[in-house]
C-alpha cells in the first residue's frame, strides 16, 4: 500500500511537471505553478511573483501593488502582495527557501476588507531562480494547526521551482518570438506587402497574412494551391505573368512582375511581386519573395497625372492667353490709327468748302494702317505655318525691348535682376521682326523658369545685342543652374523638353525660324554659373528672300 501510495504521489508530481512545462506564457506559467503548489500542499492562500520584463527580480520590487505590475497570480484575489523585509532579503538576495510561523498581520497577501489577526499562519516563502538571478516569488499561506509544508514538500516545491525557471527560459524565447512575428506582421500591414514561398514542385504556396489578405484568400487554406492563386490574377494580366514565371524559373533569374488581382467581391488591386529562386531543406526549388500591394500608389500616381495634365492644358491656355495678348497689342494699334484717320476724314469731307486734300491724306493713312495690319496677322500666321517670311528693316534693339516690356511683369514675380547691353548704333538688319521678337520672347521665358527655383544667390538676367562680321547676334544669359552636357545637345530637339509642362517645341521652334533667317541659334554654359543662348542672323538678305520695305 505505501508504495501504490508513493505512485499515486509520483504521478501527481508528473501531471504537476507537465502542466508546468507546457505553459507559454508567463500569466500562464503563474498561474499553473500557483494551482499546482495549493493542490499539493492544501494551503489555503498562496501567490507567485514572477518578473518578466528585465529577467530578474530586484531587491526593491518585491512588492506588489498598483503602481508596480509584473506577472502576478494570486487565491483568492488581493489587491497587494508585500513581502516582510526580512522574508524579502533572505529570499531574494540570499535565495533562501523560508518556513515559519506567524499571524496575520505579518501575511504578504494583503486585502483591506479582511481582518487579519484572529488566528496564526505557517508561511512558505521559496524563490524562483534562473540563471543565477531571483526572477520570482512562490508564496503559500496554511493554517498554524495544520502540519503544513514538510520537507518532503519543500523539495517537491523545489523541484517544481526548477522547472518553472526552465519554462521561464521557453516562454520568454516564444515571448520573444511572438513579439518578433507581431512586429513582423504590423510590419507587413503597414507597408502593404506579404511574404510568400512557392514550391515549384508541388505547386504550393506558403504565405503571411498579409498576403492572404492582397489575394482574398481563406486563412483555412494553407498551404494555397497554385490555382486559388491564379484565379484571383485579372484575366488580362494572367498569360504575361505566367510566360514571366516561366522565364525566370528557366534561368532561375531573379523575379519581379507587376499585374493586377481582383476579389471575389469585385474590388482590384495593383500588386507587384519579387523573389529569388532557393532550394528547400527536402530539395525542392522554390520561389521566395514579397507582394507588395501598391494600388494606393498607383491612385496617387493616377491622380498627379491628370493634375500634371491639367496644369499643362492651363498653361497651354495661359500660353495662348498671353499670345492672343500680343496679337491685341500689336493689332490695335493699326486699327486705332484706321479708325481716327477714318474719323478725320469724315470730318473734312463734312466741312463746307469740302477739304479733299486733307481727306486724301486721311485715306492714305488708313490704307497704310491697314496693311500693317495684315502685315502682323500673316507675320504671327507664319508661326503656325510654313508660310513665306516677311523680312523687313528692323532696329534689333528695338525689337529687344519691345519683347523686355512684355515680360517685365513675369521678371518682377520670379524676383529677377534685368541687364541690358545693347548695340544702339548697330545698322537695321533685314528680318521678320515679329518672328524674330518671338524667338527672342521663349529665350527670355526658358531663362526666366531657370531661375525660378534659384534661392542663396542673386536672380540676374542679361540680354545683349552686338554686331559682328555682317551678322547681328543677340545673347540671353541667366545665372540658373546651368544644364547637363547629355540634355544641352538635344535641347533643340522637337518635342524634347525638361519642363513637366513642356511640349518640346519652343526651341525647335526658334532654330527653324534661326534657320530661316540664314542664322545660328546656339547654348553654352558659363564659366561660372548659368547658361547663355545665343543667335547670330545675317544683316542682309540674299536677294532670292521676299522682302517687305
Amino acid at each position: 500500500m505505501a508504495f501504490e501510495g508513493e505512485t499515486f504521489e509520483l504521478e501527481l508530481i508528473a501531471k504537476a511537471f507537465e502542466a508546468i512545462s507546457k505553459e507559454i506564457s508567463f500569466e500562464g506559467l503563474a498561474k499553473a505553478l500557483l494551482r499546482v503548489a495549493l493542490e499539493y500542499s492544501g494551503a489555503v492562500r498562496g501567490a507567485v511573483l514572477l518578473s518578466a520584463e528585465d529577467g530578474a527580480l530586484a531587491k526593491a520590487d518585491a512588492s506588489f501593488s498598483r503602481e508596480w505590475t509584473p506577472v502576478f497570480a494570486s487565491y483568492p484575489l488581493v489587491s497587494e502582495f508585500r513581502l516582510p523585509k526580512e522574508l524579502k532579503e533572505r529570499v531574494l538576495t540570499y535565495q533562501q527557501t523560508v518556513v515559519r510561523h506567524d499571524n496575520r498581520a505579518g501575511s504578504a497577501l494583503i486585502d483591506p476588507v479582511q481582518c487579519y489577526s484572529e488566528c496564526e499562519i505557517t508561511i512558505l516563502c521559496l524563490p524562483l531562480i534562473y540563471r543565477k538571478q531571483t526572477i520570482g516569488v512562490l508564496y503559500l499561506e496554511s493554517k498554524r494547526e495544520q502540519e503544513a509544508f514538510p520537507r518532503k514538500f519543500v523539495s517537491v516545491m523545489s523541484m517544481l521551482a526548477s522547472q518553472t525557471a526552465v519554462s521561464f527560459a521557453s516562454v520568454q524565447l516564444f515571448e520573444t518570438l511572438r513579439e518578433t512575428s507581431m512586429w513582423m506582421v504590423r510590419g507587413q500591414q503597414i507597408g502593404r506587402m506579404g511574404s510568400y514561398r512557392w514550391n515549384t514542385r508541388t505547386l504550393l504556396l506558403r504565405a503571411s497574412c498579409e498576403c492572404y489578405r492582397i489575394f482574398d484568400i481563406d486563412r483555412d487554406v494553407n498551404p494555397v494551391p497554385f490555382e486559388v492563386f491564379r484565379s484571383r490574377v485579372h484575366p488580362v494580366d494572367l498569360p504575361i505573368l505566367e510566360r514571366a514565371i516561366e522565364d525566370a524559373l528557366s534561368t532561375k533569374s531573379p523575379f519581379k512582375h507587376e499585374y493586377r488581382v481582383v476579389h471575389q467581391g469585385g474590388t482590384t488591386l495593383h500588386v507587384v511581386a519579387v523573389g529569388q529562386f532557393d532550394f528547400s531543406p527536402s530539395g525542392d526549388l522554390e520561389l521566395e519573395g514579397i507582394i507588395s500591394d501598391v494600388t494606393e500608389q498607383k491612385v496617387a500616381e493616377q491622380a498627379l497625372a491628370d493634375a500634371q495634365t491639367e496644369l499643362a492644358r492651363a498653361a497651354r491656355l495661359a500660353s495662348l492667353g498671353e499670345l492672343a495678348g500680343s496679337i491685341i497689342h500689336e493689332v490695335c494699334q493699326p486699327l486705332t490709327g484706321i479708325i481716327a484717320s477714318a474719323e478725320a476724314c469724315l470730318r473734312w469731307l463734312g466741312r463746307d468748302p469740302t477739304k479733299l486734300d486733307e481727306t486724301r491724306k486721311s485715306i492714305v493713312r488708313i490704307i497704310e494702317q491697314g496693311c500693317r495690319a495684315t502685315s502682323i496677322v500673316t507675320s504671327l500666321r507664319s508661326l503656325v505655318r510654313d508660310g513665306q517670311l516677311q523680312f523687313a528693316k528692323v532696329k534689333i534693339h528695338e525689337a529687344i525691348e519691345e519683347v523686355l516690356l512684355l515680360s517685365k511683369r513675369e521678371l518682377e514675380r520670379a524676383d529677377i535682376t534685368l541687364r541690358t547691353d545693347l548695340d544702339r548704333s548697330a545698322p537695321d538688319i533685314e528680318a521678320d521682326r515679329v518672328q524674330l521678337q518671338q524667338v527672342i520672347a521663349n529665350l527670355v521665358r526658358n531663362s526666366i523658369d531657370a531661375m525660378t527655383d534659384i534661392d542663396g544667390r542673386a536672380r540676374v538676367l542679361t540680354v545683349s545685342s552686338k554686331v559682328v562680321g555682317g551678322h547681328a547676334s543677340v545673347a540671353v544669359i541667366d545665372t540658373g543652374p546651368g544644364i547637363d552636357p547629355p540634355i544641352r545637345e538635344r535641347l533643340f530637339d522637337a518635342l524634347y523638353t525638361t519642363k513637366g509642362e513642356g511640349l518640346g517645341l519652343g526651341l525647335s521652334i526658334c532654330q527653324k525660324i534661326i534657320s530661316a533667317h540664314r542664322g545660328r541659334l546656339w547654348v553654352e554654359t558659363n564659366r561660372e554659373r548659368g547658361t547663355t543662348f545665343g543667335f547670330a542672323v545675317p544683316i542682309r538678305q540674299s536677294a532670292n528672300v521676299s522682302k517687305t520695305n
